[in-house]
């Protein structure tokens, strides 16, 4: 539950559900609060909240996700909550009847995949290629120090730079980011997911699946891929003595 009286955060996760259910300046007309999934946004609101380093190389420390950002005119709501939702690397989901925010955070797998509990026993795997592959993130971000003006920062895997002897830049906007170790975490985040993220499988199955959200992580083992047998089905065999 939640207090009675209100008070100031600049929480990210409580901002965004401060905007969606808000009748004034939000989308409170629209949207009830029991239209989304406030004990999702309060596991959010704790990964938000854990202190880490801030990047300014004197040992402190600062929350790992605030928002501190204006909105000076109307526009798509939308629009507003993807870029919302970019502040705390999240997106949303509907199921039920609900809104669900699922955030890429730290997780363990919950369900494991393999030719025993898949369609035809075939997964399908698409790679993307090294060429497109960013190696340069430009974050802006809105420096306190400079009258909240937007400024640049630069992220880059510079390894994959002198390897292939050339940049691949992406610009992005840590939106309702004050802070310079915020800034740094989201083009990092940005960047380890270009290099790390470059493979998609697909698959059929049927009621295994049933379980499964938005953003659950999966293992998948699969014996045409790895050239290794860790799994199957067990047959079980029934012995009758005449």
């Amino acid at each position: 539950s939640f207090r009675a009286e209100k008070g100031y955060t600049n929480n990210s996760a409580w901002i965004f559900y401060d905007i969606i259910t808000n009748n004034r300046y939000g989308l409170g007309d629209f949207v009830n609060e029991s239209d989304i999934d406030k004990y999702a946004l309060y596991r959010i609101a704790r990964y938000c909240d854990e202190e880490v380093d801030d990047a300014n190389d004197t040992g402190t420390t600062e929350p790992r996700y605030t928002m501190n950002t204006y909105l000076v005119k109307s526009t798509d709501a939308q629009k507003v909550l993807k870029d919302m939702l970019t502040n705390f690397v999240s997106m949303l989901y509907y199921l039920d009847g609900q809104i669900h925010p699922v955030q890429d955070a730290p997780s363990g797998p919950i369900y494991n995949f393999t030719k025993s509990n898949v369609i035809n026993g075939e997964f399908t795997y698409e790679h993307a290629g090294n060429k497109t592959r960013t190696n340069q993130v430009v974050v802006s971000w809105n420096n306190p120090e400079n009258n909240f003006k937007p400024e640049p920062i630069i992220v880059e895997d510079r390894k994959d730079i002198v390897k292939t002897g050339k940049t691949i830049s992406k610009k992005v906007v840590a939106y309702g980011c004050t802070s310079r170790g915020q800034a740094l975490r989201y083009g990092k985040w940005k960047l380890f997911t270009s290099i790390n993220q470059q493979e998609i499988v697909s698959f059929k199955t049927g009621i295994n699946g049933g379980a499964l959200r938005v953003g659950d992580v999966i293992l998948i083992q699969d014996s045409d891929d790895t050239g290794i047998q860790l799994a199957g089905v067990t047959t079980v065999a029934t012995l009758h003595v005449g």
